[in-house]
């Protein structure tokens, strides 16, 4: 469950109370049981293909458009995207094709298939960046559609609050003492999340004598890896692994600061937003349209990718409680303006166009 995933069911569930139809198409064969659970999801159609080198899965994609007969198809990133293209070449739709790309730093398969998806896009009618940065960033190397259009990514403000007494009741369920640093994650346990990065990060303060402790809520291949980063630190009592919740509300609201330390792919955090909605400051990698989403030394800090020792210095003036209540503080307000009815009205109007 990633953040380009959620947005798509999110954003298929609030264009359908508009009195859209949508057709959802999921090309490959994995199923995250939270996605599952979103509000939206069904119905599906389900392509189950394993890659685009599976001839039975473009069979399938052929028969979903000619039965669904869509007017627009919103491909979400590369793979999508290129099927989308071909689909349309060999008549299996007329619709029009706007690629949603949710990614700055391609992971090494996404590299290998950046001269496919190059081309691809420049027969598409549109292509939708979530972060200015990341749209700067891929118009210089040549990234081209017909129209080009920034949307950013949004959340429901409404779900999340920076209530103190909420806060309180969630730690000491958890376990947490009033003084426990605790430093939190929301992101599915893959390579380019860099969690291991957070177990070096708290064993680190703890060194250096703050109270550290981490919460990681998500689920995936880097599980393992995690626990043995663990072991290694002696963190075993200190690390909390959540695995993956339909509502990550209750975590995040027992963070004192959020962590993001990706090395690829990320661009415009959902979760980063639904820290900073909580009322809780954010400590990101400088990637993608991180410098966006946090402003140093007002709702949070930024490092470069990889730094571990500046990741830890962020973390100990964080860890401060004067500094920390004064982030907190602009917290809610910078992302005032990331309202998800604002998202989908840009959405509905990116249709219309279309």
């Amino acid at each position: 469950m990633g953040g380009a995933e959620r947005h798509s069911i999110d954003l298929r569930h609030r264009l359908r109370e508009r009195g859209y139809h949508v057709d959802l198409l999921v090309f490959g064969p994995r199923r995250s049981p939270a996605i599952l659970a979103m509000e939206g999801v069904d119905p599906f159609m389900a392509i189950g293909a394993g890659g685009m080198s599976k001839p039975g899965g473009w069979v399938r994609v052929h028969r979903a458009l000619r039965e669904s007969r869509p007017s627009v198809i919103l491909a979400v990133n590369q793979t999508p995207l290129i099927v989308s293209v071909v689909s349309r070449a060999i008549r299996a739709t007329r619709a029009r094709i706007a690629c949603v790309f949710h990614t700055t730093l391609l992971r090494e398969s996404e590299e290998q298939r950046l001269g496919m998806f190059r081309g691809a896009l420049r027969h598409a009618d549109a292509i939708v960046y979530v972060s200015d940065n990341q749209r700067r960033i891929w118009e210089g190397r040549n990234l081209q559609a017909m129209k080009t259009e920034v949307i950013l990514n949004g959340i429901d403000l409404g779900r999340f609050s920076a209530n103190a007494a909420e806060r309180s009741t969630n730690r000491s369920r958890l376990g947490y003492a009033d003084d426990d640093f605790v430093v939190g994650a929301v992101a599915a346990l893959r390579p380019e999340k860099n969690h291991v990065q957070i177990i070096d990060a708290v064993a680190e303060l703890r060194k250096r004598g703050v109270p550290a402790r981490g919460l990681l809520v998500g689920d995936g291949p880097m599980r393992e890896a995690i626990v043995q980063r663990c072991r290694q630190h002696g963190l075993e009592g200190q690390i909390t692994l959540a695995g993956e919740q339909d509502d990550v509300r209750p975590w995040v609201a027992a963070c004192d600061v959020g962590v993001l330390p990706s090395v690829a792919v990320e661009t415009f955090s959902l979760s980063a937003i639904e820290f900073l909605a909580s009322g809780v400051p954010m400590v990101m990698s400088d990637i993608g349209g991180a410098s966006e989403i946090v402003t140093a030394g007002r709702n949070g800090f930024l490092f470069p990718p990889g730094d571990t020792p500046q990741l830890v210095d962020r973390l100990f003036e964080v860890s401060v409680h004067e500094l920390r209540r004064s982030l907190a503080e602009h917290a809610r307000p910078s992302v005032s303006h990331l309202a998800v009815d604002r998202m989908v009205d840009q959405y509905e109007h990116l249709l219309g166009t279309l």
